[in-house]
């Protein structure tokens, strides 16, 4: 029994099996992956009956690896290789984020998306200061979007310290944290524990000018 004609793509996440000839294609549910940490999905050109088709090869079929995860690590297009190719992805964003292969070549085939892949945070890495003005966007190259506001000197703020990982996602601790900043006349708050991975701290600034405010972790120094 030879494959039928190349229609559609299939992709294939850690956890997933081919299975051709069956309604859905596949077995197994995708793994739990790492946020930051790479993994192998493979894309097929498959028949309708999900066989992997040989002739689906070379530059007429070029794949695009995309995410709904905005920040992921993305492979660069390729192209079949006798119905079949393999991509490095990485997801930065906790929670869970699904991976589409689509044929930039040819709009005919139908292109594949996978279930809804769980994604835990990383190991404990630093901590993030948010300033009035800031807020958090985990997975993001920075961590955050905004600007600190401009202060008035003499009159208190509150700044947010969170736990995150190398990708800025939250993580749960409950370590002890110390706040300095570049004014050295600033009334600054008593060291207080993190909970559940976040500690609001309030801070007020007494010398005009840029200044700056630093969260440092004393239970784990080397954060």
């Amino acid at each position: 029994v030879n494959p039928g004609t190349f229609v559609k793509l299939q992709l294939l996440v850690p956890g997933e099996s081919a299975v051709p000839g069956t309604t859905l294609g596949k077995t197994g549910i995708p793994s739990v992956q790492t946020a930051g940490t790479a993994f192998t999905v493979r894309v097929n050109g498959v028949d309708a009956n999900w066989n992997v088709t040989p002739t689906a090869n070379g530059s007429s079929f070029t794949i695009n690896i995309s995410s709904s995860d905005t920040n992921a690590t993305l492979p660069s297009n390729a192209n079949l290789s006798s119905g079949t190719q393999t991509f490095n992805v990485t997801l930065r964003r906790a929670g869970t984020a699904t991976i589409t292969a689509t044929d930039t070549d040819d709009g005919t085939k139908t292109p594949s998306t996978s279930p809804a892949i769980n994604v835990n945070s990383g190991a404990f890495a630093k901590l993030q200061v948010l300033m009035p003005g800031e807020n958090p966007v985990a997975g993001s190259a920075t961590g955050k979007s905004g600007s600190p506001l401009t202060q008035t000197a003499g009159t208190p703020f509150n700044i947010t310290v969170n736990s995150v990982d190398a990708n800025w996602n939250p993580i749960a601790t409950n370590d002890t944290i110390h706040i300095t900043s570049s004014d050295t006349n600033a009334v600054l708050p008593a060291d207080a524990a993190l909970s559940n991975g976040t500690q609001t701290f309030s801070v007020l600034l007494k010398t005009g000018g840029a200044r700056t405010v630093t969260a440092s972790n004393l239970t784990h120094t080397g954060i």
